[in-house]
């Protein structure tokens, strides 16, 4: 893969090639070299306001299941405790109890081990789908904010007259010249506090030419 800066020195010989077979005359808009940046989306989505909130959004549902995971395995090892307890029950108690209350706890362990097993296959099928729809609301949670972030990196990519945008993955080694992650966040971030930064703010109006001062009229001459 071609370096950006080598690409860049590259097109800038070649154009300058051009120019001197060509005289001093600047070559045209449509033979100058394509101005190339990268940006770095983990940055924006890390750094910005908009990127910030949609993270805890995410923060939030991974939560949810670790606390359901959780409900769930206390619940487990209280079920475990009791059914632990049972059998400790009829090992030391076994040469003392009658022959049907010793069947009875026998009973007793094996309905409480049967119901410790559907609960425990119940819970991992619940969890399955909590995860599931975590993904689904996750993966949604991305394309909106893919959605309201792309106006802003076009804005910004406008604005600084850029005409190829890579993403910093694809590139070996970055110049931070030619990466506009932090003006897109800057763009982002004006628009959640409200306060349009100076790439959004519109241009003032020219303010209208002042009207020529009159000259002074001349003065009578005196009659002679």
């Amino acid at each position: 893969m071609i370096k950006t800066s080598t690409f860049l020195a590259a097109l800038a010989l070649g154009a300058a090639a051009t120019a001197g077979a060509q005289g001093a005359a600047p070559a045209p808009d449509a033979q100058r070299a394509p101005r190339i940046a990268v940006i770095d989306m983990g940055k924006v989505s890390n750094d910005s306001l908009l990127g910030k909130s949609y993270a805890s959004q995410l923060d939030a549902l991974k939560k949810e299941i670790d606390a359901a995971g959780t409900a769930k395995q206390n619940e487990l090892n209280k079920r475990d405790t009791e059914i632990k307890a049972l059998q400790d029950e009829l090992e030391k108690q076994g040469s003392v109890l009658s022959p049907e209350a010793a069947d009875r706890k026998r009973q007793d362990i094996v309905k409480k081990t049967r119901d410790r097993q559907a609960f425990l296959e119940d819970g991992q099928q619940e969890l399955q789908r909590l995860r599931e729809r975590a993904q689904e609301r996750a993966q949604a949670l991305n394309a909106e904010f893919q959605g309201k972030v792309k106006p802003h990196i076009e804005a910004t990519a406008k604005a600084k007259g850029i005409d190829i945008l890579l993403d910093s993955q694809v590139a070996l080694t970055v110049n931070g010249e030619y990466d506009i992650s932090s003006d897109v966040v800057t763009r982002l971030d004006s628009v959640e506090k409200g306060t349009p930064s100076a790439a959004n703010r519109p241009a003032p109006a020219p303010k209208a030419p002042a009207a020529p001062a009159a000259k002074p009229s001349p003065a009578a001459s005196p009659n002679p």
